[in-house]
């Protein structure tokens, strides 16, 4: 069973997000950079969050619905005042179908290796991003590139 956990990067991020941009550096130490606007979200955050993840295995972007990769049918809501009702937007999925594919596709059977592939799955108003990692990503707020 898949389940959606909130992967709480800040306690300032607990608002829905506009939009996410993405960047797939594939040099020797491929990088993938996830930019998500909160700063775009009116009485919402006033920072961007910056994600790099080092090597990721896989990655999926959607536009504004879920359907391609499943999701779990409840997801964590946020608890800002006046956000409730918004869906978290930074998750870990456990149980993750998709990841657990990917992982049977490179692991052997009982490898513990395996247990390290982890879907992440970023949510915005207008963007959807999955992420296969084997590796959590590092993480730091930064000024809105938005004038």
């Amino acid at each position: 069973m898949q389940i959606a956990n909130k992967f709480e990067i800040s306690e300032l991020l607990n608002f829905p997000c506009a939009d996410i941009s993405y960047q797939y550096l594939s040099q020797k130490d491929a990088r993938l950079i996830v930019l998500m606007h909160f700063s775009r979200v009116l009485d919402g955050c006033k920072s961007d969050l910056e994600i790099t993840f080092k090597s990721p295995l896989a990655l999926q972007w959607e536009e504004e619905s879920y359907g391609l990769i499943d999701l779990p049918d409840s997801l964590p809501r946020c608890t800002s005042k006046g956000f409730e009702t918004w869906t978290y937007p930074i998750m870990i999925i456990s149980g993750s179908k998709w990841a657990s594919s990917y992982a049977d596709t490179i692991y052997s059977d009982g490898d513990p290796q395996a247990l390290n592939v982890t879907h992440f799955a970023f949510v915005a108003m207008n963007d959807l991003l999955h992420v296969i990692s084997e590796e959590k990503p590092l993480s730091r707020l930064v000024e809105s590139t938005d004038v």
